[in-house]
């Protein structure tokens, strides 16, 4: 997958009945389908931007990261996993989840 494609993302049910992302990098090779979480945490997210987990927070606070975030107050922040490899590209946040594929 060339860095202007998008991957495929769609909905989908792990095993365990949660709903997940499946992802599909290369929609005309033979690259692997990956499931990731619908949204990880604010520090996760920041962490596959290259911002330091501070400087996220104090951005999400001024409504200033550069992704949508949800306030899920009282537990913080969490991103949307479809965002997130919209702006950061998919391998970056398969590497920054440890996700196998």
């Amino acid at each position: 997958m060339t860095s202007d494609e998008q991957p495929a993302i769609s909905a989908g049910m792990d095993p365990l009945g949660d709903i997940v992302l499946t992802v599909r990098g290369d929609k005309n090779g033979s690259a692997p389908d990956y499931e990731l979480p619908l949204a990880v945490t604010l520090d996760q997210a920041s962490h596959a931007l290259g911002i330091a987990p501070e400087d996220g927070l104090a951005l999400a606070k001024i409504d200033g990261y550069p992704v949508p975030v949800i306030d899920v107050d009282p537990e913080g922040y969490r991103v949307g996993t479809a965002h997130l490899i919209r702006h950061a590209g998919l391998d970056r946040v398969r590497e920054n989840l440890r996700v196998q594929g």
